[in-house]
Parts: structure tokens; C-alpha cells; sequence
């Protein structure tokens, strides 16, 4: 059905956040327009400047709109939904993921969306870019398309490990590991609470014995050999050198929004069981506004203090995120509370809507802590495409991983609590 243009008038408008406004329309053009039986539709909406002629528009593809503009979840979401009836219940053999790749590109309509990117183009050269700006754009394509066509091959080969492991419950728990956080349902999310739940007892079972062989010390060579030479050289006193070493402090700061809410959730819930490893520990959420939710952390059993921090907050779960203003709020009110024995732990994939990044704030930061380690929900080949502004912050971080499963997630907090806390830096 081909798109419907209609004149409407602003009725009003109402603002809501500081980044959101409620803006009414109406007109008679509105007479005959439904919503159906669905409330998030999406339409476009255009404002012309008076006199302004900006040409025809045209409708792109679904997909092609994807490539252009989609982040890495909502890329390989097509891919899942593109290989439901590619036959991948058959993969057994490496030899075989040519063919279901081939068989997944195939759902897709590539010639459509060879078209609309020619009219793309022409649309760009009539608007009188020059060759030089057309060519880059054009290879810039030209790469989102090979990226997504490396996506799906990924995919397949992510399917063959899966159906290579052991049946079972434990089959099953790895699979849920290796998944998408975003890609969870709700029962996954449950199941996966449980999984969470056993990894810090491991993580805190294995600090707890290295701590006990840390209480019972090393051997003192000097001073053992010191002594045995009261009996000849033969060590009849043996003497232990103990280090003590303090707990680290920790600050995490969790972007909450609907795109991540999966993996602050995991990341809440192994922060809120490991709080015994560390001398202080704070906790903040946000999507702009910033808040802390460590109170809710120290007095609430885990379901209760997460379910508030993801949901009961004193922040605005329904704006976009904007990664600049939340640090920049952050370095104004706590700097004074960072010392040099905290580290700053930051979850989020850094899409910051095209808002300001204030990329000052991070280094701000970095001068009065230990160290900024920060884990991104999102796929490295995303970063600093789009809206992502992950190149702008990584420099002023110590550490920076991809955290798109549970098992990558349990694997970086392993490395913190025993490795990165361990040093003396």
C-alpha cells in the first residue's frame, strides 16, 4: 500500500522530561486515519521550512532502512528471524555453513535493496555532493552490507557450537550463556538468574580460598635462612611473610534503558552478590538523569533491589539515552567522593542518540580513581557507527570488553575480582 501524505496542525504541546515533548496534532486529514490494534505504530513526519522544496521522498525497504540505521541487535534480530525455516535443525558439519549462510542471505531481498540504495545515491548526487563524497558514501554501504552478510555466516557457526554440545540441562544453560542478552525472553531471563547466581558463588568461593592461603602467607626465604644458621644451615624455623591487602572500593554506573536492561540486570544482580568483596561499594543507573541506588543495594534482598534500580529509580525510564549528561552530572556532584583506591565500573553500549558526549568528563573521572573499566552489550564491530560514541570514551578507560552473553560477562567479572583488584597499582 503505497504511503499517505496528510497536513496536520500542532494542537498543543507538553514537556514531559528535559528531552522529551509530548507534541498533539489534528486536522480534518485525520478524519479517516486509524492506529489499528496496536499503540506503537511509527509514522514519518516531516517539517518543512516555508518556501523550502526538499524533493520527493520515497519509502526504503524494511531492510534496507536496517542496514542504514540499525545497531547490531536489531541486525542480527533479522538474522534470527531470517533463519527460523533455513532448515538449521539439519547443520551437523562445518563443511555445511556455507550452505545455510547462503540459505538465510537468500530471506532476504538484495536486489530491492540494491535499488533503493541506487536511489539513494541519485537522490545524494542531485542534491550536489561532489564524486569524492559520493564515492565514500557509496563504500561506506558497501561495508554495512558485507558486515551483515559476515553477521549471518557468524550466526550459523554460533548454531553449529551450539548443536555440538552435550543434551541436557547443561546443554541448556550454555546455550542461554552464549545468547544475546537482548535476545532473552522472559523465561531465558529467569532461567538465567539462577546461572548468574551459581557464577558468584564461584567467583566468591575462589576469592575466599585465595584469600585463606593469603592468611597463612608465603615462606620468608631470607629470614628462614637467616635463622638456620644457628642450626648449621638446616631450616628448623620456618617463618611466613603475610601481606595484607585491603579491600578494593568499587563505583558502577549502569545505563538502565530498554536496549541493555537485560545486561544491567546480570550485571546488578553479580555486583549486589559480590559486595562482601569490596571495603565500600556505590551503584548508580540512569538513561540521562543519574541516580544511586546503592541504599536499595544494602537493605533489600537481590530481586527486590534490582527490580527497583531497573524500575523505581528516580530516573525517566522512557527517555533516550544520554550517556554525556549523566557523566557530566556525575563528575559535578561525586568527584570529591573518588579516591585512588576506587575503580569506576561503566555498563552501557555507549548509543548516545546523537546527544552531546561530553567526552571532558570521563578523563575528569579517570584522574581520581584507580582505574574505569567499561563493558559494552553491544558487538565491537558497532562501536562508532551510528550514534555509538565508544571511540570517544575508550581512551580515558583502563579496560574496555565486549559483554554480550552471560558467559563473557562472567568471564570479565572473574578477571576483575581476581586479577585486576589483585594488582598494586
Amino acid at each position: 500500500m503505497p504511503p499517505v501524505s496528510r497536513r496536520v496542525s500542532v494542537l498543543s504541546t507538553e514537556r514531559l522530561t528535559p528531552h522529551m515533548v509530548r507534541v498533539v496534532v489534528g486536522g480534518e486529514a485525520l478524519r479517516d486515519f486509524g492506529a489499528g490494534e496496536f499503540t506503537d505504530h511509527y509514522v514519518k513526519l516531516q517539517l518543512p521550512a516555508p518556501g523550502a522544496d526538499y524533493g520527493a521522498d520515497f519509502d526504503l525497504d524494511e531492510m534496507t532502512e536496517l542496514l542504514l540505521k540499525g545497531g547490531g541487535s536489531e541486525m542480527e534480530m533479522a538474522i534470527r528471524a531470517g533463519s527460523q525455516n533455513a532448515g538449521l535443525e539439519r547443520l551437523m558439519y562445518f563443511l555445511q555453513v556455507g550452505y545455510f549462510s547462503r540459505r538465510i542471505q537468500d530471506k532476504f531481498d538484495w536486489s530491492q535493496i540494491e535499488q533503493d540504495l541506487e536511489k539513494l545515491m541519485k537522490m545524494l548526487e542531485e542534491r550536489g555532493l561532489d564524486p569524492g563524497q559520493l564515492a565514500r558514501i557509496r563504500n561506506y554501504l558497501d561495508l554495512r552490507l558485507e558486515a551483515f552478510r559476515r553477521m549471518i555466516r557468524q550466526h550459523v557457526e554460533r548454531e553449529l557450537e551450539r548443536r555440538a554440545w552435550r543434551q541436557g540441562e547443561k546443554l541448556s544453560r550454555e546455550m542461554l550463556s552464549e545468547k544475546p542478552l537482548f535476545a532473552l525472553t522472559a523465561d531465558e531471563v529467569a532461567q538465567m538468574k539462577t546461572v548468574v547466581a551459581r557464577l558468584a558463588r564461584k567467583i566468591k568461593d575462589a576469592l575466599a580460598l585465595r584469600q585463606r592461603r593469603e592468611q597463612r602467607g608465603r615462606i620468608d626465604v631470607r629470614k628462614t635462612q637467616r635463622k638456620s644458621l644457628m642450626y648449621d644451615g638446616i631450616p628448623m624455623e620456618v617463618f611466613l611473610r603475610r601481606r595484607h591487602r585491603e579491600k578494593p572500593k568499587l563505583v558502577t554506573i549502569c545505563d538502565v534503558s530498554d536496549s541493555v536492561r537485560n545486561a544491567s540486570r546480570f550485571m546488578l544482580q553479580l555486583v549486589w552478590s559480590l559486595q562482601e568483596c569490596f571495603s565500600h561499594m556505590r551503584s548508580y543507573v540512569f538513561v540521562s538523569e543519574i541516580a544511586e541506588v546503592t541504599s536499595g543495594f544494602k537493605t533489600m534482598q537481590v530481586e527486590r533491589a534490582i527490580e527497583w534500580a531497573l524500575k523505581g529509580a528516580p530516573v525517566d525510564y522512557h527517555c533516550r539515552s544520554d550517556f554525556g549528561y549523566a557523566f557530566s552530572r556525575f563528575s559535578r556532584t561525586e568527584l570529591e567522593s573518588l579516591d585512588r583506591k576506587t575503580t569506576i565500573l561503566v555498563l552501557g553500549d555507549a548509543r548516545n542518540n546523537y546527544n552531546d558526549p561530553q567526552a571532558w568528563a570521563l578523563p575528569l573521572m579517570r584522574e581520581r580513581v584507580k582505574g574505569i573499566i567499561w563493558l559494552n552489550p553491544e558487538g565491537q564491530w558497532g562501536w562508532g557507527i551510528g550514534d555509538s560514541v565508544m571511540p570517544l570514551y575508550s581512551p580515558a578507560c583502563d579496560l574496555v570488553r565486549e559483554c554480550r552473553t552471560i558467559q563473557q560477562l562472567g568471564e570479565v567479572v572473574d578477571n576483575l575480582v581476581h586479577h585486576w583488584w589483585r594488582r598494586g597499582r
